[in-house]
């Protein structure tokens, strides 16, 4: 009934948060690739640590934006005893969660890391580094098909095992005895070591996808929780990813007695108290690393090599970062430049073509005084042509009068004469 209800809590949180959004008074959740899913999607998506990393948070600055607000480390119940890790990671904004799961289980031989794995095989014994560890007890050996074991797809010994029936169990007891016996003369038969898959799966926490996720783990053990006060500096998600990664990469094997699911999630969890001081850490109980009660005593510690490698990755890449600033700064520095170069050219160009428009409307203007003095000119000779036209008009008018004049004294005379 507890489960049913927070199921039906989830629920109708998912609907007010879109009931907010569409009512604009909750921004929209950020899409970050590896960390925040589409909202849209009703399955949460998983991926390999190894492609997580380096395709989706490693080179992506908004990874270090989110911040990782909880850490808590999950024990399934029932036979199938996987652990995994599950972290709550904040938006840059603050606004919105994302839901992040880390787990180991067994797996075929990883390609991603067989240059790793043949390092190893070769500068141990053979024995150390060929042969498959000695079948472990039986509590150690259960499969994780009972449906308590949640979203673990393996036992917390051997996560790819099949599920153990009575007639196994005294078949691995009687192995079991004969093993005692033989003794090392069964390194006879080389095996190549098995590869871990060390998986994460991940959604936005308000969407039917998170919820899922969510609701994965809720019938396991809590074995202890991490936060993270106000006066402690948040780890990033890229800083989270890193980790993961350098402890999947650290013991790319899986062993069923040294590098299991259970190392893999106290690995991790140790490492981030040991990182990031100040942490406040909550125990809940002290199952971790157990198996129907009993302690697998030869879990490996790594926390300090993952300490030392995530450091080194984190250096390395806060180097390529600095390169990678100091290269874009030079690239823009270039561009700067060039804009520089560009505009006094651009400027040069247009000072010339200023001053030829400056001439050329210089010459229009002599050019149009010029039409004015010859308009001028043309004016004054025609003015002086009519003057001359009736001057000499005039001219003719008087002759022409003179000549009546000269007629009529001409006639009277004669006509005194008479």
């Amino acid at each position: 009934m507890a489960i049913d209800t927070r199921f039906m809590l989830r629920n109708l949180r998912i609907l007010f948060r879109r009931f907010l959004r569409m009512l604009g008074m909750v921004s929209e959740p950020p899409k970050i690739e590896g960390l925040f899913s589409d909202c849209r999607l009703t399955a949460y998506e998983s991926q390999d640590i190894g492609p997580w990393y380096r395709s989706c948070i490693r080179d992506n600055p908004a990874t270090s934006d989110c911040s990782v607000v909880e850490v808590v480390w999950y024990k399934a119940r029932g036979r199938a005893e996987h652990e995994a890790l599950r972290f709550h990671i904040s938006s840059p904004d603050k606004e919105h969660m994302s839901i992040v799961i880390a787990e180991r289980s067994g797996g075929d031989r990883n390609p991603e890391i067989d240059a790793q794995t043949d390092t190893v095989t070769n500068r141990g014994s053979p024995q150390d580094a060929t042969m498959s560890p000695a079948t472990p007890p039986d509590t150690a050996v259960v499969s994780s098909t009972s449906s308590d074991a949640g979203h673990a797809t393996a036992s917390s010994a051997d996560e790819g095992s099949p599920r153990a029936g009575p007639a196994t169990m005294t078949n691995r007891k009687t192995k079991q005895k004969s093993t005692k016996h033989v003794g090392t003369s069964s390194g006879s038969s080389f095996k190549p070591p098995r590869g871990a898959h060390d998986r994460v799966s991940y959604a936005t926490r308000d969407s039917v996808a998170g919820a899922q996720l969510e609701g994965v783990h809720e019938k396991d053990r809590r074995i202890r929780m991490l936060t993270f006060p106000e006066r402690v500096p948040l780890p990033s998600a890229n800083e989270l990813a890193t980790l993961l990664y350098v402890t999947s990469t650290l013991e790319p094997n899986y062993d069923i007695k040294e590098t299991q699911c259970y190392w893999f999630a106290a690995t991790v969890f140790w490492a981030l108290k040991s990182l990031f001081e100040g942490v406040e850490q909550e125990i809940a109980n002290h199952r971790a690393g157990t198996t129907l009660g009993m302690q697998i005593a030869s879990i490996k510690d790594s926390v300090e090599p993952v300490c030392k490698r995530y450091k080194e990755a984190r250096a390395t890449l806060a180097e390529e970062i600095e390169q990678k600033r100091k290269a874009e700064q030079q690239q823009e520095e270039e561009r700067r430049q060039e804009r520089a170069q560009r505009e006094a050219a651009e400027e040069a160009a247009k000072r010339e073509r200023e001053q030829r428009q400056a001439a050329e409307e210089e010459r229009q203007r002599a050019e149009e005084e010029r039409q004015r003095e010859r308009e001028q000119r043309q004016a004054a000779e025609d003015v002086a042509k009519a003057a001359e036209e009736r001057a000499r008009t005039a001219e003719e008018a008087n002759a022409e009068l003179r000549r009546r004049l000269e007629a009529l004294e001409r006639a009277g005379a004669s006509t005194q004469q008479v």
